[in-house]
């Protein structure tokens, strides 16, 4: 499943839009592109991983109008209307490619930052350490990577009936074994260090670090 149709979940189970959500990755990017600050800004490189129909993408272009921005996602639907939508952008040259996360085509070291936006519920638990494991190697020493994905068991305990009905109403599979993940232990497994989170409303945050 894409991060779009998780927008639409949301959307049925509480009204509004996920886009909120979505920004709310916009400022621990930028902050943790200050490590970068000598790196002139069309030389950054951020990529977002699920890119979905481009939405994420959309929202850091905004944020982040000099940077390269690349996206991957398995659906070849989605990726044409990631093209459509980022090419409204006059000028804008979309970097998207259809690829699996757990093998992402790309060298080590290559970005400055990584982002996942409602793409970990969607993973079963081997897969998820697979992911964190390729993010981990294609993010550059001292870049960022960030995780936007639902609340957790741990979080909210006025949410738990949601979500454990959430899994059923929405024939999620894997939904039930990610509520209950420790994600900040797969990051450190893989690496990452300096990890904060947070939660908001429906959605939670990691905010992860490749030692410099």
């Amino acid at each position: 499943m894409s991060a779009n149709l998780y927008d639409l979940q949301v959307e049925l189970l509480f009204g509004g839009t996920a886009d909120p959500m979505r920004r709310r990755i916009l400022a621990p990017l930028k902050q943790g592109l200050n490590a970068f600050s000598s790196t002139p800004p069309q030389q950054i490189r951020i990529l977002d991983i699920a890119c979905g129909t481009g939405r994420s993408l959309k929202l850091i272009r905004a944020a982040l109008p000099k940077a390269s921005l690349f996206g991957t996602d398995l659906s070849p639907a989605y990726l044409r209307k990631a093209n459509q939508l980022l090419s409204q952008n006059p000028g804008e040259l979309p970097q998207l490619l259809q690829a699996n996360a757990e093998d992402l085509p790309y060298q080590d070291s290559y970005f400055h930052a990584v982002t996942s936006v409602f793409l970990f519920h969607e993973l079963p638990p081997t897969a998820r350490q697979q992911v964190i494991e390729e993010c981990f190697r294609v993010t550059q020493p001292g870049g960022v990577f960030i995780i936007c994905d639902s609340l957790q068991m741990s979080d909210s305990p006025e949410f738990i009936p949601v979500m454990e009905n959430f899994s059923a109403v929405f024939h999620e599979p894997y939904y039930k074994h990610y509520i209950t993940d420790d994600l900040r232990e797969r990051l450190e497994k893989a690496g990452f260090t300096n990890i904060s989170t947070e939660a908001h409303f429906m959605s939670k945050y990691w905010l992860a670090h490749k030692p410099a």
